[in-house]
């Protein structure tokens, strides 16, 4: 199904492939946006799950709570995603099993993720001041945890 979202995009998947991540996974730039699309391991009931990601800004180095609460306010008005934090980064989160999973609901989880971070990223900056995701820096640090 992922590469099939790939190939309907006129992309080869295998060039978006994250070789270095344990799980299967791939990525696209979207805008502004760098989408990683993750397939994890489920339990028996569930099977796999689809998990997408895209980071959006590093996590400010002072007023921590305002900041916090501002991400949770926001939480309130998304609909399909969320804010969460992996390490200092900002991230856009969506995850939903496979199972009865279609293509277009597929490519609608993968396009609203890139829309709502392309819309969120520059508001935190300029917000709050906080430094932007570097691109490709979080495919680093995938690596950088798959080889541990």
């Amino acid at each position: 199904m992922v590469e099939t979202y790939f190939r309907h995009r006129g992309l080869d998947p295998d060039k978006f492939k994250l070789h270095e991540s344990h799980e299967y996974g791939w990525w696209i730039k979207e805008g502004s946006a760098e989408v990683y699309i993750i397939l994890q391991k489920g339990n028996e009931e569930l099977g796999t799950v689809l998990r997408i990601s895209s980071p959006l800004a590093y996590i400010p180095e002072q007023n921590h709570e305002a900041f916090y609460r501002h991400l949770l306010e926001l939480n309130n008005d998304l609909s399909t995603c969320a804010l969460s934090v992996y390490n200092d980064l900002v991230l856009i989160v969506t995850q939903r099993p496979t199972l009865g999973l279609s293509q277009e609901e597929m490519d609608e989880l993968v396009w609203n993720a890139a829309y709502v971070a392309d819309l969120l990223d520059n508001k935190l900056a300029q917000g709050y001041g906080v430094r932007l995701y570097s691109e490709g820096a979080y495919r680093g640090a995938l690596q950088k945890n798959a080889s541990r």
